[in-house]
């Protein structure tokens, strides 16, 4: 069936390429676990010549293949697909209005290209309206059983990613790591942290104390959530890297831009995408509201706080 995306769908771009396959089955995956629907999206810019609307609109080779993929799937979603006209980043933004999430694969040569470094892929996470995965390579089943890493993003509008990955903890059972990065610099002398060299202790007592504030809101309103604290002085990208070994889902925070022009991603938030060892959501500072008051699949977040590198 063609048309318009269902509301609270789980969105997925398709290209015809290994990666986008990937990302179709994790996504169908994702939509019957938390029941969803499921929405293919093949955008390719102008693909059929003028035709009533009275007519149905011919499906193509890639999302024939994609609609035979999901068919095959242990549990099927119900199934919608479009082949918008106009660019790949445009259709998916626009989708994003009503999806519950967007799916992408991180390689492409077709209509979802956009790999880790291209750019569908970095402008569509960053102005998304809804939280936006990234699916690198097939999920292993251990790896899908794995623990959420969430990271802590302590400025004033962090707290996006953070609910959606204690709302992803509370529907799929898995234990939650919450992480913050910290790094000394001669700026801490004013907030009275210490300097290296200094007390250590009192410095990981200090970053713990904030991480156990940030962390008592969104624990409140999920009792059931097994949370892991952890502090580290470390460089953000690496501590998240290094985490994404270990998680069935890295998420980061983005502050994005709604503008489809000059759009870029936090420095951090790219960084992430290339080097992650696991699937990566991207959730905008103003784009989980909705999510976390739905049911949501397996997946998991890491932030830092880091000044240096804002996310």
């Amino acid at each position: 069936m063609t048309g318009h995306v269902p509301e609270d769908a789980v969105v997925v771009g398709v290209d015809g390429s290994p990666e986008g396959w990937h990302a179709l089955r994790w996504a169908a995956d994702r939509a019957a676990e938390t029941e969803r629907p499921l929405h293919i999206i093949h955008a390719e810019g102008t693909l059929f010549s003028s035709h009533s609307p009275a007519e149905v609109e011919p499906i193509d080779n890639v999302c024939t293949e994609a609609l035979g993929i999901v068919d095959h799937r242990p549990r099927r979603p119900a199934v919608t697909w479009s082949q918008p006209t106009d660019s790949p980043v445009a259709a998916l933004v626009h989708a994003s209005v009503h999806a519950a999430e967007i799916v992408l694969g991180t390689k492409g040569t077709g209509s979802v290209r956009g790999a880790v470094l291209g750019s569908v892929t970095t402008r569509v996470s960053g102005a998304a309206h809804c939280p936006v995965l990234i699916i690198r390579a097939a999920v292993t089943e251990r790896q899908s059983r794995s623990p959420i890493v969430v990271g802590v993003d302590l400025r004033p509008d962090g707290d996006a990613a953070l609910d959606f990955a204690f709302a992803e903890a509370d529907r799929s059972g898995l234990p939650l790591e919450a992480v913050l990065c910290w790094q000394l610099d001669r700026l801490d002398f004013a907030s009275g942290i210490p300097m290296p060299g200094g007390n250590m202790k009192a410095a990981h007592h200090h970053h713990h104390a904030q991480l156990d504030e940030a962390l008592a809101r969104p624990s409140s309103r999920h009792p059931g959530v097994q949370v892991i604290a952890r502090d580290e002085c470390a460089p953000t990208t690496d501590a998240l890297v290094e985490h994404s070994a270990t998680a069935s889902l890295l998420v980061v925070g983005t502050r994005g831009h709604r503008e489809l022009a000059g759009l870029v991603l936090g420095s951090v938030s790219q960084r992430v995408l290339r080097r992650a060892l696991c699937p990566v959501a991207v959730v905008a500072h103003a784009a989980a509201a909705v999510h976390v008051e739905s049911h949501a699949g397996a997946a998991g977040f890491v932030a830092a706080h880091d000044p240096a590198a804002p996310a």
